[in-house]
């Protein structure tokens, strides 16, 4: 039953770090292959899982995962979506081993670095292929590295789209809007971005939990607002997808994951990792966003520009003090988390 076990993995590693497993490209010998019914315990599945884990770790230090979520919407000045990829999420994600701990750090896009072997720009543009040459995968990893001191050992490049049928397939995800009723229409989008939410619960399907992860204009912080809406967003999709309901709905997500993200993980490795990550608790996960502030008048390809520049001996003490030092932030939304749970 490898079809069972493989998507059982995928929701392991999902309750583990979020978006960095909405899906991955599964090897081709596994791909295609359907059950008729779901007749394995899970007890099962993990036997299964414990005679292929290759061990993702070496010793107690951390694994980091950069995770670049990217949008393809076309513009009306970009026609292509390939074109026009973007990196509107970047995420780094620390997982400790031995603390069993996870750090996941946001880094905003339009922070102001020094993009690795050219000039300083902001942090997305290292992924776009018509701002640098080289720009893409490599790029982005080389500069996240430089910027914050570490070496990132994984990737995974998320498609906006799994976003949209993952949640769908989980029945929809129920946000808290804070705010006073908002509604914002952005038709140099093709199609046409349209939000509209009302204060207080929203269900939102999967389109409208993207449109929701878009938001920036609502908040006086815009980017940094947005980064706190997607965390917490991970947050609630980890309780739903630890519904014993999920279970039955894994068919449907494995065709989710064979199509809309990639990654380096073999397949031993994302064994081990599920099997890790059915131990760690909510509680334990740290959300954190790089700080900074706006900088107006940035002259970026002739353009006068806005960026955030960021503190970056604060943003690499933020990592590397990491589990042994928690920083205000992490120890309030994790207060937070457990008042929720209570």
């Amino acid at each position: 039953m490898k079809y069972v076990y493989r998507i059982f993995i995928v929701l392991s590693i999902t309750l583990l770090s979020g978006l960095v497993i909405f899906a991955y490209r599964i090897k081709p010998e596994y791909a295609n292959k359907g059950i008729n019914k779901l007749d394995k315990s899970r007890n099962e599945i993990n036997a299964e899982l414990d005679e292929n884990l290759i061990n993702v770790f070496k010793g107690s230090a951390p694994l980091r995962i950069l995770l670049l979520g990217v949008d393809k919407s076309k513009t009306k000045d970009y026609n292509s979506s390939e074109q026009n990829m973007r990196t509107d999420t970047i995420m780094l994600f620390s997982i400790f081993p031995k603390e069993e701990k996870v750090q996941i750090l946001s880094i905003p896009r339009d922070s102001y670095v020094n993009i690795h072997g050219y000039g300083k720009h902001k942090i997305n543009s290292a992924f776009n292929p018509l701002v640098y040459p080289d720009g893409g995968l490599n790029l982005t990893v080389k500069t996240v590295e430089d910027f914050l001191d570490v070496d990132i050992n994984h990737y995974a490049i998320v498609d906006y789209e799994a976003v949209i049928r993952i949640v769908d397939t989980v029945g929809g995800i129920d946000i808290n809007w804070e705010h006073d009723d908002y509604t914002y229409v952005d038709d140099w989008v093709i199609p046409p971005l349209e939000i509209s939410l009302k204060r207080g619960i929203n269900h939102l399907d999967g389109q409208e939990a993207v449109n929701y992860l878009r938001v920036r204009k609502a908040y006086a912080n815009q980017d940094i607002g947005r980064i706190e809406n997607q965390q917490g967003f991970l947050l609630l999709l980890f309780d739903k997808l630890k519904s014993p309901a999920t279970f039955f709905k894994i068919p449907e997500l494995l065709d989710i994951v064979d199509q809309y993200v990639e990654t380096d993980f073999n397949y031993g490795e994302i064994a081990y990792l599920a099997k890790f990550g059915l131990g760690i608790e909510r509680e334990d996960i740290f959300t954190e966003t790089l700080q900074g502030k706006d900088l107006k008048g940035v002259n970026l390809g002739g353009i006068e520009v806005t960026v955030y520049d960021v503190n970056r001996n604060y943003a690499r003490d933020l990592v590397h003090d990491f589990p042994d030092k928690v920083s205000v932030k992490g120890v309030e939304d994790k207060k937070t988390n457990e008042e929720k749970e209570r």
